[in-house]
């Protein structure tokens, strides 16, 4: 009986092989290999390996933005501490888990295509708007809660807070430690969002 076939599974695995080792030096061998189907099985569900890598961009972002709004939009705890505790987290699981070497996949793939490719150029965009929004919701519940000034323009700053954070990511990749990020938290709650 021949195993069924999902095109999920190829692109969770596809997934895993662009953030070890990037979209270039990824093959389509390897993520048949990896899914242990045919060639032709892989082209059966996408008509390229751009499409492909499109496809793992919208599931990398569909987890990660229910684990932002979860995260984020916790009516739990009070928006302040949801940022910080997600930014600690963060720089946690980078320090003693990952050994500051995965940062965040879509910036990863960003770096690597999007000047190469305006199919994935776009799609980034939409992604990082999007994301960003959420940050921007959660600053707004925050100056709802007076837990920060009501004259701060949210939408500025969630675009500052994020791309910073994108920055300090980069930055850690490079320098193998996690002490750019942990400049961008002090400088974000010790002197803007004080």
């Amino acid at each position: 009986m021949k195993r069924r076939i999902f095109k999920e599974d190829i692109v969770k695995n596809g997934h895993d092989l662009f953030y070890e080792k990037g979209f270039a030096d990824t093959g389509i061998n390897e993520i048949t290999q990896k899914t242990k189907i045919p060639k032709g099985s892989f082209y059966n569900h996408f008509k390229s390996k751009e499409e492909f890598g499109i496809s793992v961009l919208d599931y990398y972002h569909s987890m990660n933005k229910t684990f932002l709004k979860q995260a984020l939009l916790n009516e739990d705890k009070s928006p302040l501490i949801n940022l910080k505790k997600l930014f600690i987290d963060f720089m946690e699981e980078q320090n003693n888990i990952l050994n500051c070497s995965k940062g965040c996949l879509m910036s990863n793939l960003t770096m690597e295509m999007a000047d190469r490719s305006t199919a994935f150029q776009e799609k980034v965009k939409e992604n990082f708007e999007e994301i960003t929004s959420i940050f921007e919701s959660c600053l707004n519940n925050a100056k709802q809660q007076n837990e920060i000034d009501e004259n701060l323009n949210t939408a500025l700053m969630a675009n500052f807070i994020y791309n910073s954070w994108q920055g300090s990511i980069i930055r850690m990749k490079a320098d193998k430690n996690t002490e750019a990020l942990w400049k961008f938290y002090n400088i974000v709650f010790d002197k803007l969002l004080k």
